[in-house]
């Protein structure tokens, strides 16, 4: 078990570093504006891989031996899903310009499309090697794939082409994703598709993608509004600062979520499945917590010896993201119980309440500004967080208030540092 953690972790972690100095190398080259332009349309980019694989990965993992024909049928799923995705981005892009005022986003979010069809060909693919425990072979296609996109956008970027330079960095992934996948899978792709199998992972699957495209809009939706209604730059700053937070604790997140649900899922006794729950729950939130803390304490030097003066307004929104960053993960790595014990209508329920409430809160609240959107989030988060929970503690034996007395204990050192810090 240890060696897969250390492998999903590598590969979060690995692929989030070698981004997270790409991204200081182009901010150097590149101003607030490039990356505002690009984070606009993050509220549509980041629908992407949901919308293409509909939730039916997960599914396929529940599966004791996944058979090659259920990989067939999902990988010609998902692409027919990526060419209507990328289709409509085609379509849309006239109207997206309109809305935002930049005749530029037309182009650019025609080309992003094609960032569709090329994860729509790497999904099925990729839920194999999980399925079976392959993820040394993920971590180091993941790593290679953003190595190469990254090298790529800085040579387009060092040669004056703003935020093309950006566009490459999220198409050029994709595509060198699949051509690394393609190079070193023995997967022989064939002509099946199993209707009556796919109708049980849509039905699986289906909760779950209401509550993944909801989570993205609401991820995303506050550099959208600052891009519509401030100006650009401020977008980019948001962005910046997005980067930077989720850079690790999506890696953290991911990495712990995606190999708990597989590793917990081949155990066959469930009082086992609660017992290596709690012990990796109690590791993710001290994790989690402390290094949200550091990321206080250490924003503002850490952004001035990295980045270039012009992104020092970036350092009050990674702040108030890292506070928000205390709560919201827990509700990805809950999801792992529910999953297990096949409560994704419930996962669904609490999701979309949660996210509906942010979106809501962001359109009601952004004339405040973004301390006031954020802090509606956090304690919207800490109330989901709650119910999660609740639900937990319902399909498990694991009690709520142990799950509680947790968070709460390994919350005490991170505020123990913030503390610190402030008095010193």
């Amino acid at each position: 078990m240890s060696k897969n953690y250390f492998w999903s972790l590598t590969e979060r972690f690995g692929a989030s570093a070698v981004s997270l100095v790409g991204n200081i190398l182009l901010a150097a080259l590149l101003v607030p504006d490039d990356f505002g332009l690009v984070a606009m349309l993050g509220v549509f980019t980041s629908l992407v891989y949901a919308l293409i694989d509909c939730g039916m990965s997960d599914a396929l993992l529940r599966e004791p031996e996944p058979s090659r024909r259920d990989f067939n049928t999902l990988f010609y799923f998902n692409v027919a899903a990526g060419l209507l995705i990328a289709l409509l981005f085609v379509a849309m892009s006239p109207l997206v310009a309109w809305l935002y005022g930049r005749d530029e986003l037309q182009p650019v979010m025609a080309v992003l499309g094609l960032g569709a069809v090329f994860s729509a060909m790497t999904i099925a693919q990729t839920t194999r090697l999980r399925s079976q425990l392959q993820f040394n072979r993920l971590a180091l296609i993941n790593i290679g794939a953003v190595s190469l996109a990254l090298a790529v956008a800085l040579l387009m970027a060092w040669c004056g082409l703003r935020y093309w330079a950006l566009v490459e960095l999220q198409v050029g992934f994709a595509a060198f994703y699949w051509l690394l996948l393609a190079v070193t899978s023995t997967w022989q792709l064939r002509w099946e598709f199993d209707t009556v199998r796919f109708r049980l992972l849509w039905r699986f699957g289906v909760n779950l993608l209401a509550s993944t495209i909801i989570i993205q809009l609401s991820n995303n939706i506050v550099a959208a509004l600052l891009g519509k209604f401030y100006n650009v730059t401020q977008a980019g700053y948001m962005g910046q600062a997005q980067k930077l937070q989720q850079a690790p604790i999506a890696a953290l997140e991911g990495g712990v979520s995606n190999a708990t649900y597989v590793q917990v899922a081949k155990l066959t006794d469930p009082e086992a499945q609660d017992q290596a729950y709690v012990r990796i729950y109690r590791i993710f939130t001290l994790i989690l917590l402390v290094g949200c803390a550091l990321g206080i304490v250490l924003s503002r030097p850490v952004i001035s010896m990295l980045f270039p003066d012009r992104w020092l307004p970036a350092v009050p929104y990674l702040r108030l993201l890292l506070c928000w960053a205390m709560v919201y993960p827990l509700g990805g790595f809950m999801m792992v119980m529910l999953k297990l014990r096949d409560r994704t209508a419930i996962v669904r329920n609490i999701i979309l309440v949660e996210r509906v409430a942010i979106i809501l809160a962001a359109l009601l609240l952004w004339r405040w500004g973004v301390a006031a959107m954020l802090a509606a989030f956090i304690v919207i988060s800490a109330l989901a967080a709650l119910c999660y929970f609740w639900q937990c503690s319902r399909v498990s034996t694991i009690s709520l208030t142990r799950l509680l007395a947790i968070y709460l204990l390994n919350l005490l050192p991170a505020a123990l540092i913030i503390l610190l810090a402030r008095l010193v």
